[in-house]
């Protein structure tokens, strides 16, 4: 083996060069195929996720190796004049070193990972994939309403996480805090109006309930938080001479737009069959319900998020 070696160091660096490339050609046609067939043999999609970028790791730790063992005697050439132009190289690839640090925070901080639903300064989003220089997400919200994909794909430098703050929705407590907004006339009964929405709340999100208890006390053991109240709530004010509900209920991130739609349509049939009792009162804008999303105003709506730096 070491004469084996010994005979590769004393080749020509012409030969090495040409060595180098062929090798490098033949480990990516190699490591190409195993990417494409190695993951169908796994059923579950994370394992053949995983399996994916393992072999892509390895394709890129057999190359440097490969470089290592053909260029061993002039590595110390080499790492002499990297240290000459080493200033110049960090201003140069500044962006690429910080991605590559934003990178190792994120495996080491467990900031997010596949399947996390993410926000990062006005981009959101699911996680589908994360490399060495970019986050991929599939972008939820936009021109489109609600919490939906709108089919684009962001690639986020992973040095965005060392600049600002990052709400991840599917860590820890996967539920947020929603409300909407009903306005009815001034005449109507507001007692009946109350316990209608109540009714109607707790009814659809009875199936989330024990689950966010759950999910709160593991938060809780963590971090130095209140227990606050899950059931929905009504609140009353006047506004324009009409008597405006505001219902606060908890709903897993990813069903609220299921959720207003489930709470509107039963609230619309039950204004219907209150036989004059509930009347809409008209919104300056013609319509009759107003609904206030979180996406308009994330500090009342999300109440809470975990935050990391």
């Amino acid at each position: 083996m070491e004469s084996i070696l010994q005979r590769i160091v004393s080749l020509p660096i012409g030969t090495k060069l040409v060595c180098a490339v062929l090798g490098i050609l033949f480990v990516h046609a190699m490591f190409r195929v195993l990417e494409r067939t190695l993951p169908r043999h796994f059923r579950e999609r994370d394992a053949r996720y995983r399996v994916r970028k393992f072999v892509v790791y390895a394709g890129y730790a057999v190359v440097i190796l490969l470089v290592t063992v053909l260029f061993e005697d002039r590595l110390g050439r080499i790492s002499f004049a990297l240290g000459v132009a080493g200033a110049g190289v960090v201003v140069a690839l500044q962006d690429v070193i910080a991605s590559f640090a934003g990178w190792f925070a994120i495996g080491l901080s467990n900031l997010y990972t596949i399947g996390h639903r993410i926000q990062i300064g006005e981009m959101k989003g699911d996680v589908i994939d994360i490399s060495i220089m970019r986050t991929t997400v599939m972008e939820t919200g936009s021109w489109v309403s609600g919490d939906l994909y709108n089919g684009r794909v962001l690639r986020i430098p992973n040095s965005y996480v060392l600049r600002g703050p990052i709400f991840n929705y599917s860590q820890g407590f996967r539920f947020v805090w929603d409300e909407i907004k009903v306005s009815l006339t001034a005449n109507s009964d507001q007692h009946l109006a109350k316990e209608t929405l109540l009714r109607v709340a707790k009814e659809k999100v009875a199936g989330y309930l024990a689950e966010a208890e759950t999910s709160w006390k593991r938060v809780a053991d963590n971090y130095r938080l209140e227990n606050p109240p899950l059931e929905p709530t009504v609140s009353l004010v006047v506004s324009g001479g009409a008597l405006e509900f505001t219902l606060s209920y908890i709903v897993d991130y990813a069903s609220r737009t299921a959720m207003k739609d489930l709470l509107f349509t039963q609230i619309v049939e039950e204004v219907t069959q209150s036989k004059g009792r509930l009347a809409w009162s008209a919104s300056p804008t013609g319509g009759h319900i107003q609904a206030l999303t979180a996406d308009a105003s994330p500090s009342s709506s999300e109440a809470f998020r975990i935050v990391r730096r």
